[in-house]
């Protein structure tokens, strides 16, 4: 038996491949096992998760229902009638009997205080009355917060006015519950491996219904963090107990113990078996591999030394043996193809570095006549010996001649044109297919040329169109506007015009002054994309970028008392830190956002802060007006962009205004994004500066 096996081994490879094949299955087979144990653990992992989210909720759940029940029994009592006894300071001890009452009704830890109007205390549960409540001055400050709760120490004080139907603007006094956050700990469950912690960031409070070890501390509040050791579960609190967290931290060696034995088992079970297959597999590779080894070493000796003369030989009665065999002549076929590609690649190269040479001449002209002049003159030193010629007209096929028709854009009609025609006079050439492409990519590359400088020369013209049109309509426009804004200004001073008459001129200066103003704003755009606008770049610390801002609400200060409109500016940067800007343009922009604020908020106001925003200094300009759309706001940046809403509420603009004052921005490294929650939800202009290193 074994003689027929290794019988069958020796003469044949596919046998031999099956087997091997096979023994490398378990190689799989054990990284499934592999991915199947971290599966296991992770499901184990995800269950105890979800059963330990559960749990802390319901005791999330249960202490905020407690906390509420607390903060509506002191409504309760606070609303009794025989709270009125705090003015004659509870004598007949009716005050201190409910409150004593109360307690033990509560249970807990907790305690009662019934205070007048100075914060004395009148009755209590804990403590001598007629003495100042020591907790006076934060019940007055969490007043002014509008907030019925706060923390001191270990305690949270919660509390609520006594007023009576008579005088509900001043209360007679306060009821106040002190509850000692100690008490949490009740609500706590009793697991093993389970720890539970209360953690207030704010107060640096923790409170802890078993001790928690040192690494499994929660640092700060995720949802979910899992370490080597253990599994840490946080829930923030809602409500009262919105500061705090409760923290669950879990033993993950009880989680996985049941896990780690039956994987411990199945290891040790398959350990054997992976032994034997090791060993078996390694003694049919080693059959496989030695006639193989012989064509790895020729083939590396070829690699290492280029010398594809290398033949190797198998003496085997299986596939191996034609495989030498078909090496052998692979390998001399390899080395008489390397050669031929070793010619054509030099050749190949050449003409490549030709043509870029070809290219970098041609661009550099900018005339058509002598980009065509050009053009002839590289092809004569690129192909040596051979004609070529050019000809306006349409060259379609004349036999021994390659024609190379040239089209050129125009631009004007969106169209093509023939140009001329470049002849090579090669009856060999226009026969080969690689030459003719090769032809045919010059023809393009000179296309191009020619379609550049016909793109420049038409750029250049309606640039200077351009720029002669809006000089002379500056002028034009300007000096009959300026007559009309005079001839209204005197009208509107003369005194022999009725009411009708003088709105009616109040209506064409404003009107005067509009379109003064759009002009103005299209000379501005002008002179930023035509370069011309002055930019002084330098370093300005907060201070002085204060004194700027606060400069452009002045101007714009009266246009919002107008509207009965509030201005308001905060600076969250200290004054040493420094930025990069232009005072004059910033000083424009700020006026241009903060005119729009205005104009576009009919109540309310406009808030300006200024901030850091991650490595830069921003400046927001809020507003409570009209607010804005994700579609209008992508489109609000581009020039003469306005909206109809904006026109049905009677506010005149050229639509140039964020355009002009981002343009400007950037010219001093600065830049300006609109944020919006909405139509009717204000707008946000925010804009960048550059902070200086």
């Amino acid at each position: 038996m074994s003689e027929a096996f290794e019988k069958v081994l020796s003469r044949s490879l596919k046998n031999r491949l099956r087997i091997a094949l096979f023994m490398i299955g378990f190689i799989p087979f054990i990284f499934i096992l592999l991915y199947l144990h971290n599966l296991g653990r992770q499901k184990v992992l995800d269950d105890t998760l979800a059963i330990q989210h559960a749990q802390m909720r319901l005791v999330k759940k249960t202490i905020e229902q407690y906390l509420l029940s607390l903060e509506k029994e002191i409504r309760f009592l606070a609303s009794l009638e025989m709270m009125n006894d705090i003015v004659v300071d509870d004598v007949d001890k009716r005050i201190a009997g409910l409150l004593a009452q109360k307690k033990r009704d509560l249970g807990g830890r907790v305690d009662l205080f019934a205070l007048d109007g100075d914060g004395k205390v009148v009755a209590s549960t804990g403590g001598k009355p007629n003495r100042l409540f020591p907790y006076a001055g934060q019940i007055r400050r969490a007043l002014r917060q509008k907030t019925g709760h706060f923390y001191e120490g270990k305690y949270l004080i919660l509390f609520t006015p006594v007023e009576t139907s008579l005088q509900k603007e001043k209360p007679l006094g306060y009821l106040v519950l002190r509850y000692d956050l100690e008490d949490l700990t009740r609500f706590t469950l009793k697991q093993k491996g389970l720890h539970t912690l209360f953690y207030f960031p704010e107060e640096a409070l923790k409170i802890e219904a078993s001790p928690l070890p040192v690494s499994a501390h929660p640092g700060t509040c995720r949802k979910v963090r899992i370490t080597e050791k253990y599994l840490i579960l946080c829930e923030r609190f809602d409500g009262i107990l919105s500061a705090g967290v409760i923290v669950h931290v879990v033993d993950k060696a009880i989680a996985l113990s049941f896990l780690d034995q039956f994987l411990r088992f199945v290891w040790t079970l398959f350990a054997f078996g992976f032994l034997l297959i090791a060993i078996f597999s390694w003694w049919v590779g080693e059959r496989i591999l030695k006639p193989v080894e012989k064509l790895t070493e020729a083939t590396r000796r070829i690699i290492r030394s280029k010398d594809y003369s290398t033949r190797v030989a198998v003496e085997s009665r299986d596939e191996i043996s034609r495989l030498a065999r078909h090496f052998n002549v692979m390998v001399a076929e390899t080395e008489q193809t390397l050669k031929m590609l070793e010619e054509e690649s030099r050749q190949r190269l050449m003409r490549f570095v030709q043509l870029i040479a070809f290219f970098n001449n041609i661009i550099r002209t900018e005339e058509e006549k002598a980009c065509i002049e050009t053009a002839l003159e590289e092809l004569g030193k690129l192909m040596p010996g051979k004609r070529f010629s050019f000809t306006r007209a349409r060259v379609e096929e004349v036999p021994g001649t390659i024609c190379l028709p040239l089209d050129v854009r125009d631009f004007e009609n969106d169209s093509s044109d023939h140009y001329g025609t470049i002849l090579l006079y090669d009856e060999k050439e226009a026969t080969d297919a690689q030459a003719l492409e090769f032809y045919r990519s010059v023809s393009r590359m000179i296309m191009l040329q020619l379609d550049q400088i016909r793109l420049v020369a038409g750029i250049k013209a309606a640039s200077s169109a351009k720029s002669t049109f809006i000089s002379h309509m500056s002028h034009e426009l300007r000096t009959p506007l300026h007559t009309i804004l005079s001839a209204t200004q005197y009208l509107i001073g003369y005194e022999g015009l009725s009411p009708s008459q003088q709105d009616r001129v109040s209506t064409i200066e404003a009107a005067a002054g509009h379109l003064l103003g759009m002009i103005n704003d299209i000379l501005d755009l002008v002179q930023i994309e035509a370069g011309k606008v002055p930019v002084t770049k330098q370093a300005y610390s907060c201070g002085e970028i204060e004194k700027v801002v606060e400069e452009a609400l002045e101007l714009i200060g009266v246009l919002a008392e107008e509207k009965g409109l509030t201005l308001t500016f905060e600076n969250r940067v200290a004054e040493e830190r420094e930025v990069v800007a232009d005072s004059d343009l910033l000083r424009q922009i700020l006026i241009n956002l903060l005119s729009n604020a205005v104009k576009f908020t009919e109540k309310g106001g406009v808030d300006v802060v200024m901030h850091l925003c991650g490595d830069r200094c921003c400046i927001d300009v809020s507003d409570t007006g009209t607010g804005l759309s994700a579609k209008e706001i992508a489109a609000l940046f581009e020039e003469f962009t306005r909206f109809k809403k904006t026109a049905e509420g009677g506010q005149k603009s050229s639509g140039l205004g964020l355009a002009i004052s981002r343009k400007l921005a950037r010219l001093f490294e600065g830049d300006i994004e609109l944020k919006s929650e909405g139509v009717g939800k204000g707008v946000t202009a925010r804009l960048y500066l550059t902070l200086n290193p």
